[in-house]
């Protein structure tokens, strides 16, 4: 397992990730933030010949300004949204890939009673709310709605999905790749201290890295109770339960300081196993 600074890679391994937006709610650029980072979700994935983008947050314009130096066209790229919270999609109408035609994006996102997909995307770009409709990302020639449960096939990539809790609905994706597996498991709320949800046990069960909720501590975490977000506590919990062998600690609560983060980093660096907390910028190969 490898952490490194997006600016010290060449080239990209069989299945590494990269993190460019690791807040929760709202973007948090600011002195207090500088190290850790403050855009809200967006996770890159490589996993052999397929380029991932899972969630859409406003970290989709980091990774954008990264690759456009080397490519920003005759690219396929697939983005995996969790759900449509704001915090999730409103990187996507400042993706620059995206109104470039000759690029081939397909985006996947879970299937829910009375919306589509597509007519949630497209609201978010609607007048008076926004000026440039959604139909101008002539890069984004799919937009695919996925059952909770499916599992979708890329090449040699297999990606299964599992509904978590969070108001209105959010899903998790469990990816697989040459024997490896990744877990991604923001925007969800324990149920009971102790018991592991469902979906969370279909998607982390014996996983090489799982990339948690935390936004919150247990001792804050009564204050938020019901808004859909856990804690760095519960998040270590359940990677012993399952069987994790690298949790990481992500999606952080926006109110969160370096200084916070660097008390979590230290907490778990005297705990059992192996736990990350998530840093813009920074890569992991598993």
């Amino acid at each position: 397992m490898l952490f490194r600074s997006f600016s010290s890679m060449t080239s990209h391994t069989k299945f590494e990730i990269t993190f460019w937006g690791v807040r929760g709610s709202v973007p948090t650029p600011a002195s207090h933030t500088r190290k850790y980072g403050g855009n809200t979700p967006c996770l890159e994935v490589r996993a052999g010949n397929n380029l991932l983008l899972i969630d859409a947050g406003t970290g989709i314009c980091r990774f954008t300004e990264r690759l456009i130096q080397v490519q920003n066209q005759g690219l396929d790229i697939t983005i995996l949204l969790s759900h449509t919270h704001w915090d999730h999609i409103q990187g996507l109408p400042f993706f620059k890939l995206a109104f470039n035609p000759a690029n081939n994006i397909k985006v996947y996102g879970p299937k829910r009673a009375g919306f589509t997909l597509r007519s949630c995307l497209e609201a978010a770009m609607m007048p008076p709310n926004f000026p440039v409709p959604f139909d101008l990302l002539a890069g984004i020639k799919q937009v695919n709605e996925v059952e909770p449960g499916a599992t979708i096939e890329l090449d040699d990539l297999k990606i299964h999905t599992a509904e978590l809790n969070h108001p209105d609905g959010s899903i998790g994706f469990r990816l697989e790749h040459d024997g490896k597996s990744l877990a991604y498991c923001l925007d969800h709320e324990h149920e009971q201290q102790d018991d592991v949800h469902h979906g969370l046990s279909k998607l982390a069960q014996d996983a090489d890295v799982m990339i948690f909720d935390a936004a919150y501590s247990d001792e804050d975490y009564p204050k938020f109770k019901g808004w859909g977000h856990s804690t760095w506590q519960v998040g270590y919990k359940t990677a012993r339960q399952l069987n994790v062998k690298n949790l990481v600690l992500s999606g952080f609560n926006p109110d969160l300081s370096d200084d916070d983060l660097d008390k979590i980093a230290l907490a778990t660096k005297e705990m059992q196993g192996n736990t990350i907390v998530a840093v813009e910028g920074e890569s992991l190969t598993l």
